[in-house]
């Protein structure tokens, strides 16, 4: 994420914000404020999760369960945003195979507003992982 974006606890709530500190919730239905989260790696963010888990001592998988990571791919494809798109592509290949993943590449795959670049993409990895 940019050096200037903050994801922490709010209380008992998770926020984003800035280095000043937090300036909204997150919304785990619709996280559009974590899609800068893409612009990194999937194993990088998950390490830097357990690594503020291990800083703040807190049990493993406490922030983890917080942040909806999951949801972020799909709302950047909700998105309809190829910058989004593609990133959220890189993460899909990264996660871990499940029908929410593949399912999502069968979104990208049908939806005629995605690029071409996109489509074909999401065809290539449906097929790498057995549709």
């Amino acid at each position: 994420m940019e050096k200037n974006v903050w994801l922490g606890l709010s209380g008992e709530k998770l926020a984003v914000g800035d280095r000043l500190g937090p300036k909204r919730e997150v919304d785990s239905t619709n996280p559009i404020g974590l899609l800068p989260c893409l612009e990194r790696s999937y194993g990088e963010v998950l390490a830097d999760l357990r690594a503020r888990e291990i800083e703040l001592e807190m049990a493993q998988g406490e922030i983890f369960n917080l942040v909806p990571l999951d949801a972020i791919p799909s709302t950047a494809v909700a998105s309809k945003i190829d910058y989004w798109i593609q990133l959220a592509l890189n993460w899909l290949d990264q996660m871990p195979d499940s029908s929410a993943v593949r399912e999502l590449l069968r979104v990208i795959y049908n939806e005629s507003s995605a690029t071409q670049r996109a489509r074909h993409r999401a065809k290539r990895m449906l097929g790498r992982i057995g549709k």
